[in-house]
C-alpha cells in the first residue's frame, strides 16, 4: 500500500515542485569514512525529526580529499544506509550469523552513492518523529582481492561525506480526540494537515474513517504514523476506512495531504474495531533491572518481595504478554537477547503431558501480536507469521535483536499441548505460519523467562574475537573485533579462515623463501664483504621468524619475541642491507665505506621507528646510495679518462642482471601483492633480493 502512495507523491512532487518547501534545518559537514570490513568500522551521523512534519529529505554528498602522496584520488562507491529509532543493522559482507535473529525488522533505507560530489537524496513522506540513525562507509569489497600497496605509492585521500536534513512542516496541526470527528479544510495553499492524538489502551484495532467532499475529483494521502510507519493509503472516493493496530502508550499522527484537485473538506473519526471475541489478555509484570554499564539491563518477572526471578503460568484460557521498555539512544547500542524455558508444573501426574507441550512466542514493537490456534503470529495489517520463538521441553530457546529499537516491546506467549503422531505440527513449527492444527490444542505450562541487553550477542563472539565498545559521531555502540580470518557480527563467518595445510604452507614459503640469503651471506664473506655479510644474515634471521610468528595465523606461530619488535627489526634491517650494498658498490675506501656505514645505520633506524611502511623510507637510502654510487664511479671516470669502469664482466653482466632482478622484485612488492596472493608475491620479493645481492655485490678486482 505504501509502495502505491509513494508512487502518487512522487508524480505529484513533479509536478507542483515540492521541494521548494523543504527547508535545511541541520547540517552535518565533515565525516570520515573508512573501509568497511566489520560493522565496527561504520560512521554514525544523527539527527532528530520534530513531531507532525510532513515530509523529510536526507541530502549526502560525499567527495575524495587528498592529504598526501601522488595523482589523482580514485572515485570510491559509498554505502549509505538511513533508519529510525535505532542503528540499521546491515551486513552488507553477506557474513553468516550463528545466532538466531528476529525478523521483520523496522524498514531502513539504503543509497549506493560515488564519491564524485554529486549530491544524493533520500525524501520521507510522513516519518517517524525522533532519533534518525545513518552509518555510512565505503563499500565493501572481497578482501582477498584487495591490493597492499606502498604508504606513499599514489595519493593518500580521505573520503568525506557530507549529510543534511531538510524538513516540510503542515499547513495545518491540530490535537484530535478519538471519541470525536474532526473536519479539515485543505486547499492550494493549505494542502497538508497533521492530526495528533493518543489513541487508549482498549483499542486493540483501529479504523480510521475518512470522509472527502470532493469524491473522485481529488486525490488525498492519508499516513498513520506512530513510532514507527503503520499504514498509508489513498483516498479518492467519499468515503475510506483505513484499519491498523494502534501502538500503545504512544502518540500517533494522522498526516494528510491534497494531491490533486482545488480543495476538500475531510471528515476523520476514529473507531474502535477490536473484535469482541478476541480471549482474555493476561499481562505478566517485570521489572528493570540496569546495571552500571552501556546496554546492561535485565527485565525479570519477581514475585512479592524477592528478588530472585521466578516462573510464571501460561494458561489455555488466556493469552499472556510480556511488555518492556527499550529507551532512546542508552539502550539501542547493544543487542537484546529474550531466552524461554519450560519448568516442571507443581502437578506429577501431568509429566506425560508435559513432554508434549510447545509455547509460541511473537515478538513485536508498539502492540501485542495475537496468536491463532496453529501457533501463528497475527501482525499488521492481517499479516499471519510464524511464532519468533518455539519452546519445547528439550531446552531453552532464544532469540536475539540486534541495536533494538526504542518503546515498548510485546512478547506473546501462548501453550500448546501436541497430540502423539501429530502431522501439522511439522509445518506449523518450522517456518509455515498456520491459522489452525487439530491435534494442537491450548493448554497450561510453566515458563521462565529472561529478557536482557548485553553488548554483542550475549557479551561474546563466539570466542573468535572479542566484544569492544565503540564510539562514533558522539554514539556508543557494541561490536566485535574478530581475530584470524573470523569474520561478521558474531565472528561466526568461516569463509576466510584457512585450513591447517594452507596455513602451513604460507608460513613455510614466507620463512623457508629467506634461507635464498645463505648464498648472499657466502658470497659476501668469500668477497671479504664481512659487515654486509651480517648485515644479510640479520635479514634471514628477523625476516624469517617475523613471518613464522604472523603467517600461522594464531596456529602454526612461532614468535621469539613480540611481533613489533619482530617487525621493526625485519623492516630494518632490510633498509640497511639495501644501504650497505649500494655503499659497497660505490667502492670508497675503507674509511670512508665504515663512515657512510654507521651514518646511514643510525638515520634508517630512526625512520624505521617513525614510519616504517612509508615510501621515503625506502627511497632514502636508495636514491642517497644511488647518487653515492654515480658520484664515486664518475670521478673514476674522470681520473682515467674513459667511461669503462667498472671492469667489464661487472659492467656488463652482473650489474644489468641484479638490477633486473631487483626491480622485477619490487614490481612485485610494489604492484602485484593482494592478500589472496601475498604468500607467492612476497616469497618471490625474497628471492629476488638475495639473488640480486649476489648479482650486484661487485668482486674487489672489479672496482680497482
Amino acid at each position: 500500500m505504501r509502495d502505491s502512495v509513494t508512487i502518487i507523491l512522487l508524480v505529484w512532487i513533479i509536478e507542483r515542485g515540492l521541494c521548494g518547501k523543504l527547508e535545511r534545518v541541520a547540517h552535518r559537514p565533515d565525516n570520515v569514512l573508512d573501509d568497511y570490513y566489520a560493522y565496527r568500522h561504520v560512521t554514525i551521523i544523527h539527527f532528530n525529526i520534530p513531531d507532525c512534519t510532513v515530509a523529510a529529505a536526507f541530502k549526502f554528498v560525499v567527495k575524495e580529499e587528498k592529504i598526501g602522496g601522488i595523482g589523482k584520488c580514485p572515485i570510491r562507491d559509498v554505502s549509505v544506509f538511513l533508519k529510525s529509532g535505532s542503528l540499521p543493522f546491515v551486513r552488507p559482507d553477506g557474513s553468516k550469523i550463528a545466532a538466531k535473529l528476529m525478523k521483520g525488522r523496522r524498514r531502513y533505507y539504503s543509497l549506493n552513492m560515488e564519491s564524485n560530489g554529486d549530491e544524493y537524496m533520500i525524501r520521507i513522506d510522513a516519518p517517524e518523529p525522533g532519533d534518525w540513525y545513518t552509518i555510512a562507509f565505503r563499500s565493501w569489497s572481497d578482501p582477498e582481492n584487495g591490493k597492499i600497496t606502498q604508504q606513499g605509492l599514489g595519493a593518500s585521500c580521505e573520503t568525506v561525506l557530507d549529510a543534511e536534513l531538510l524538513l516540510e512542516t503542515a499547513a495545518i496541526t491540530m490535537p484530535m480526540d478519538p471519541r470525536w470527528e474532526y473536519e479539515v479544510h485543505m486547499n492550494e495553499s493549505s494542502d497538508s494537515a497533521v492530526m495528533q492524538l493518543m489513541i487508549p489502551d482498549e483499542f486493540v484495532d483501529s479504523s480510521l474513517f475518512l470522509r472527502s467532499t470532493c469524491g473522485e475529483e481529488c486525490t488525498i494521502t492519508v499516513h498513520v504514523t506512530a513510532e514507527d510507519h503503520i499504514i498509508g493509503a489513498i483516498v479518492n472516493s467519499t468515503n475510506v476506512t483505513v484499519s491498523f493496530k494502534p501502538f500503545s502508550d504512544a502518540y500517533h499522527y494522522v498526516t494528510l495531504r491534497l494531491i490533486s484537485g482545488e480543495a476538500s473538506n475531510v471528515s476523520l473519526q476514529l473507531l474502535d474495531s477490536s473484535p469482541t471475541d478476541s480471549g482474555q489478555v493476561r499481562s505478566v509484570g517485570l521489572m528493570r533491572k540496569s546495571l552500571p554499564d552501556f546496554f546492561l539491563f535485565d527485565y525479570e518477572h519477581l514475585r512479592g518481595n524477592s528478588s530472585k526471578p521466578s516462573a510464571y503460568n501460561l494458561t489455555a484460557e488466556t493469552l499472556s504478554v510480556l511488555s518492556f521498555e527499550i529507551g532512546r539512544v542508552y539502550d539501542v547500542g547493544g543487542t537484546l537477547t529474550l531466552s524461554l524455558k519450560l519448568v516442571d508444573t507443581e502437578d506429577k501426574t501431568k509429566e506425560k503431558e508435559k513432554r508434549n507441550v510447545v509455547v509460541a512466542a511473537c515478538i513485536s514493537l508498539g502492540y501485542y501480536s495475537n496468536i491463532t490456534a496453529g501457533g501463528a503470529c497475527c501482525r499488521m495489517e492481517n499479516a499471519t507469521t510464524p511464532a519468533d520463538i518455539y519452546v519445547n521441553s528439550t531446552g531453552p530457546a532464544s532469540l536475539h535483536i540486534p541495536f533494538p529499537e526504542p518503546g515498548i516491546w510485546h512478547l506473546s506467549l501462548r501453550a500448546f499441548c501436541v497430540e502423539e503422531n501429530c502431522h501439522c505440527t511439522a509445518s506449523c513449527l518450522n517456518g509455515t505460519a498456520c491459522e489452525d492444527c487439530d491435534c494442537m490444542t491450548p493448554c497450561d505450562a510453566r515458563v521462565e523467562s529472561r529478557i536482557s541487553s548485553l553488548p554483542c550477542i550475549e557479551g561474546n563472539c563466539n570466542s573468535q574475537g572479542k566484544c569492544m565498545h565503540y564510539m562514533s559521531g558522539g554514539f556508543v555502540f557494541a561490536a566485535c573485533h574478530c581475530s584470524g580470518a573470523y569474520r561478521g557480527f558474531d565472528c561466526a563467518d568461516d569463509t576466510y579462515v584457512l585450513g591447517n595445510s594452507d596455513i602451513i604452507i604460507r608460513m613455510l614459503l614466507l620463512t623457508f623463501s629467506n634461507l635464498a640469503f645463505i648464498g648472499s651471506v657466502y658470497v659476501a664473506v668469500r668477497r671479504e664483504y664481512f659487515t654486509e655479510a651480517i648485515v644479510y644474515a640479520a635479514v634471514m634471521f628477523f625476516s624469517t621468524f617475523y613471518h613464522a610468528c604472523e603467517a600461522g595465523e594464531d596456529v602454526y606461530s612461532v614468535c621469539i619475541m613480540r611481533l613489533s619488535v619482530l617487525q621493526f627489526c625485519d623492516f630494518f634491517n632490510a633498509l640497511l642491507s639495501i644501504w650497505v650494498t649500494l655503499v659497497a658498490m660505490a667502492s670508497f675506501g675503507p674509511k670512508l665505506t665504515a663512515f657512510c656505514q654507521t651514518t646511514g645505520a643510525v638515520i634508517l633506524a630512526m625512520s624505521a621507528e617513525m614510519d616504517r611502511t612509508a615510501l621515503w623510507v625506502f627511497l632514502l637510502p636508495a636514491m642517497t646510495g644511488s647518487a653515492l654510487i654515480g658520484l664515486s664511479w664518475g670521478i673514476r671516470c674522470k681520473r682515467r679518462g674513459t667511461v669503462r669502469y667498472p671492469s667489464r664482466p661487472y659492467r656488463s653482466i652482473y650489474f644489468p642482471a641484479g638490477l633486473l632482478l631487483v626491480s622485477l622484485g619490487l614490481v612485485c612488492y610494489a604492484f602485484l601483492q593482494t592478500r589472496r596472493n601475498y604468500y607467492i608475491v612476497h616469497s618471490l620479493w625474497h628471492v629476488c633480493v638475495a639473488i640480486g645481492v649476489i648479482l650486484l655485490l661487485p668482486k674487489r678486482q672489479y672496482m680497482k
